[in-house]
């Protein structure tokens, strides 16, 4: 199941979403920022595992609203 998510499409924003999570890991570790570090960390997992709606890619399918 990792292997198949991991494997579907990569789009800008996903690739986007990981080099900004890294990047603030990467800053929360270098200057020992916690805030820093954690919202890096939930955009790097957001990027792995195509999760969100960032960049209209909904991979649950819940983001979809309702039809009026």
């Amino acid at each position: 199941m990792i292997k198949t998510i991991l494997h579907t499409p990569w789009t800008f924003m996903r690739w986007l979403r990981l080099a900004i999570g890294l990047y603030l890991v990467f800053v929360g570790i270098t200057e020992s920022e916690i805030f820093a570090g954690s919202i890096g960390a939930l955009f790097t997992f957001l990027a792995l595992f195509n999760q969100g709606c960032g960049g209209g890619s909904c991979a649950s399918g819940n983001c979809d609203l309702p039809k009026k």
